[in-house]
């Protein structure tokens, strides 16, 4: 017997309007994980996910909002957004023994001319098969290097940066006027 009158026919408009919100549902879910999950091994952590023995060694003075952690030089490393500028993406890099941040402690990166070792790093591009990770940092206030480029090796157990090259330039577009200080081609 089929219904008439001013209910007939809504359950067939319902059961057609749940699945494409439960298609829209999965795809928004799926979104998130590809988003938090890297082909790289770079997963994207809330700020609840970070490690206590992570968050003790950063300095930079920002909250966890955007941390990462990725397999590297046989653990991994934690990376901590920190205040950056409009040309400059700047992290604190926490190597720990594994990803639950056992054994965390800040990576201190040497720099040419016996200054201190820098506690960020900008602009990071990662190289594993390598254990290598170079930054690319401008500095348009800078008038003896707007622009620099550096490498840095993980060496040891547990790994310790070695700068194996940098060069500098005044030119903040890097096309001209470069100067190796360390390592050379």
């Amino acid at each position: 017997m089929r219904r008439r009158g001013p209910t007939a026919g809504t359950r067939g408009r319902r059961c057609a309007l749940a699945l494409p919100l439960a298609g829209i549902a999965l795809a928004v879910m799926l979104a998130s994980y590809a988003a938090a999950q890297t082909g790289d091994g770079r997963v994207q952590l809330e700020p609840a996910q970070v490690p206590q023995s992570v968050a003790a060694q950063v300095e930079c003075g920002t909250d966890p909002d955007d941390v990462s952690r990725r397999p590297f030089a046989g653990g991994s490393i934690f990376a901590w957004k920190c205040a950056s500028n409009h040309a400059n993406w700047i992290q604190a890099l926490v190597y720990a023994e594994s990803a639950d941040g056992a054994g965390a402690r800040l990576l201190r990166f040497p720099r040419p001319g016996g200054v201190d070792p820098a506690e960020e790093l900008s602009n990071v591009r990662w190289f594993p098969a390598t254990r290598e990770l170079t930054e690319l940092f401008v500095d348009p206030e800078n008038d003896a290097a707007c622009r620099s480029e550096a490498r840095w090796r993980l060496t040891g157990t547990p790994p310790t940066p070695q700068l194996v090259f940098w060069r500098e330039t005044r030119d903040c577009e890097g096309r001209s006027g470069w100067r190796t200080v360390v390592g050379g081609r």
